[in-house]
């Protein structure tokens, strides 16, 4: 049986080191307009220093990233209860969802342990695999959303089997069923689409 780690995002402010930085650049910014505008506008020693602190940590800010590199983001929540596939049903955090209740189903499986993200300012660059989410609509029209963690980028493909019995069912759409199973050429769903055609 596969299970994996539902994450539970915590909904307190984390400083970021991306965010105390800009804020920082931001403040020394707003107090250089201040002097200009209510101050003498002559270039100062007090000028001076403003912008080689602002400089300094830009500067700092790339190192940091650098070094981030190699480092982890911050989990920032806590992992509680699992979700785990089974072919008439669906367990996340000790609640079952029958098949028969569901009426669809939706996963974003992109992130898993240790994927490199370029675009995470000066932080941290390679994440916990925490950033991936379920969806699943019930025939009650509640909808409920869950996110999860993977530790590797094709873990999916565990459950390969339930999922397919969930499209032969209705219950995930084709293009669903490739996008979760990283089918992507138009070649691989082709040839995809004809292996699982005899299940509906």
């Amino acid at each position: 049986m596969q299970r994996f780690n539902i994450y539970i995002k915590s909904k307190k402010f984390h400083w970021s080191t991306t965010l105390i930085i800009f804020t920082l650049i931001l403040s020394l910014y707003i107090i250089s307009v201040i002097k200009q505008n209510y101050f003498a506008p002559e270039k100062e020693l007090f000028d001076e220093i403003i912008l080689k602190s602002m400089l300094g940590l830009f500067i700092l800010g790339f190192i940091l990233k650098t070094i981030g590199l190699t480092k982890f983001k911050a989990i920032n929540g806590k992992f509680s209860g699992f979700l785990e596939f089974y072919k008439d049903y669906i367990i996340i955090d000790q609640e079952k969802f029958k098949i028969d209740e569901i009426t669809s189903i939706e996963i974003s499986n992109n992130d898993y342990y240790g994927k490199l993200d370029r675009y995470t300012g000066f932080g941290p660059s390679l994440s916990n695999g925490i950033n991936n989410q379920i969806v699943i609509r019930l025939n009650s029209e509640m909808t409920k959303s869950y996110n999860f963690e993977l530790y590797n980028e094709y873990d999916m493909e565990k459950v390969e089997e339930e999922l397919f019995y969930y499209y032969s069912k209705g219950k995930i759409d084709f293009f669903e069923l490739a996008k979760i199973l990283k089918i992507k050429s138009k070649t691989e769903i082709e040839e995809f689409r004809n292996q699982i055609s005899l299940l509906k």
